[in-house]
């Protein structure tokens, strides 16, 4: 992003770089993070898993559960301050 607003001055990437290039990009960190949760469906093995009983299920559940919260919650801390000054 830098080598294509590198001829731009500040008023000039506020009305023509962020609109064109950085609008895109953060519909596209919304989706990847979606998917990057989705995804964890995608590896798991469900026959094996009802095979071994309710108990895995429920854990396995669980553990999911757990996992998209506090995902969600330290994507928010750590990349919180970065997003919001893209904003501006």
């Amino acid at each position: 992003m830098t080598g294509i607003s590198i001829g731009y001055s500040m008023a000039d990437y506020d009305k023509v770089v962020k609109p064109e290039l950085v609008s895109p990009i953060k519909a596209l960190r919304t989706w990847a993070f979606i998917f990057c949760f989705f995804s964890i469906g995608l590896t798991t093995r469900f026959r094996e898993l009802a095979a071994a009983g309710s108990k895995p299920f429920w854990a396995f559940t669980s553990g999911v559960a757990v996992n998209v919260v506090i995902g969600f919650i330290l994507s928010v801390i750590v990349f919180g301050d970065y997003w919001a000054r893209l904003e501006q």
